[in-house]
């Protein structure tokens, strides 16, 4: 496939194009069908992934926020908000607490899907309230940040979630349609770990999209995905 097929290929995989950002010290060399050479390159401020082949470069990755609440913190220069992140198809919805300051941003909590979560500032402590969501949704639970302590409660109904087989229907699509624009498999994956990790919703023991298998993603979405890849091979295509 030529640079410029794989370039309009791939564009039809993303949400929207954006201009690649300055270059980071993550990347990683991958070797495709006929030796044609890929990279892939985690932007400076950690918030895309570049892939660069010859003749072409996309920005392949990024994450999108909607802020759902606002809150003062009557702390010089301090503000706490409830964020939707949105890092692509392989991964689900992520509802983060974040911390914003002078000295940049810190993750107080990440929540799999769109629980109702709500904030409070009250006695120099800050409440985050949330519906329940069992464990393996909770991604992180922070009880200090910024100087001053956070409390964390369960308030309301259970949470709806996100149909399992919908975000397994998602990956086995991401597979099948990378393979079919003539991705190698490894960048595909990379590409779901990076999504991954961006998400806030990781654990460690899934090692990092720029290291070894599984490259930093969910296992069960990797599985998922390689299941994807398979069944478009079945159809008498070419293994990436």
């Amino acid at each position: 496939m030529s640079a410029g097929a794989v370039s309009g290929a791939v564009a039809l995989l993303l949400a929207a194009a954006m201009t690649a950002a300055a270059p980071a010290d993550h990347s990683v060399n991958v070797i495709g069908p006929g030796d044609e050479a890929y990279t892939l390159q985690e932007s400076a401020d950690g918030r895309s992934l570049v892939l660069r082949w010859s003749g072409g470069e996309e920005v392949i990755g990024s994450c999108s926020e909607r802020l759902l609440q606002w809150l003062d913190l009557r702390r010089e220069g301090l503000s706490a908000s409830v964020i939707e992140r949105n890092c692509g198809a392989t991964v689900d919805y992520a509802t983060q607490v974040v911390i914003d300051g002078r000295d940049g941003r810190q993750t107080v909590a990440v929540f799999q899907g769109r629980p109702r979560v709500t904030l409070a500032w009250d006695a120099g402590r800050l409440q985050v309230n949330r519906s329940w969501l069992p464990a393996q949704r909770v991604f992180l639970q922070q009880t200090r940040a910024a100087g001053f302590g956070v409390d964390h409660a369960v308030l309301g109904p259970a949470a709806r979630a996100t149909a399992q087989s919908a975000l397994d229907d998602s990956n086995r699509g991401w597979g099948a349609h990378g393979r079919s624009v003539g991705l190698p498999d490894e960048v595909l994956l990379r590409w779901a770990g990076w999504s991954q990790q961006a998400s806030g919703m990781y654990r460690p023991e899934w090692g990092s999209w720029h290291s070894a298998a599984p490259f930093g993603d969910d296992p069960g979405g990797s599985a998922r995905i390689r299941e994807g890849m398979g069944d478009y091979a079945s159809n008498g295509e070419r293994p990436g």
